[in-house]
């Protein structure tokens, strides 16, 4: 594979992959593929250089996308050394709203639609507005959501 091919499909596979979280939320895109034009920044579009394809070729490029998804998209995930890499870095993301801490079965709910809940016990009071959090995978392989302004964190699990 040529570097610019490779390129090429490395945008395209890092942009499924961040919008298989968007598709399994539902929360833009009512759980269906909306293709790469929806699901992607205008500006992502754009450096991909995907605003130069026709519309035909746009959606065979979507259409491919979705079959790979359905069927090689998780092996690739557990063989890719850049995408286990990229796993590796924590996401950020906002509480929605009014944020007082966690007291044992809290249900987070951020403002991009995901919603995830309290994993382990134990309390913890703050009174934040929309505070900045981080969510990672701890070394036994758990997700983790530190508030970022004091550094606290918390075991969690992922609902939606």
């Amino acid at each position: 594979m040529t570097h610019k091919c490779y390129t090429l499909w490395f945008v395209v596979t890092l942009s499924a992959f961040t919008s298989m979280s968007v598709i399994a939320e539902g929360s833009e895109s009512n759980g269906t593929w909306q293709g790469l034009k929806l699901m992607m920044s205008s500006e992502e579009f754009r450096a991909a250089g995907l605003d130069k394809l026709s519309t035909d070729e746009l959606q065979q490029l979507d259409a491919w996308l979705v079959r790979f998804l359905a069927h090689d998209a998780q092996q690739v995930v557990h063989t890719d050394e850049t995408i286990q890499e990229l796993q590796k870095v924590p996401v950020q993301r906002r509480i929605a709203g009014r944020f007082t801490g966690w007291r044992g079965e809290t249900v987070f709910q951020l403002d991009n639609g995901e919603v995830w809940k309290q994993r382990l016990s134990g309390r913890y009071a703050v009174v934040l507005e929309n505070p900045l959090v981080e969510i990672s995978r701890n070394l036994f392989g758990y997700y983790e959501l530190r508030v970022v302004e004091t550094g606290v964190k918390i075991g969690v699990t992922r609902l939606k």
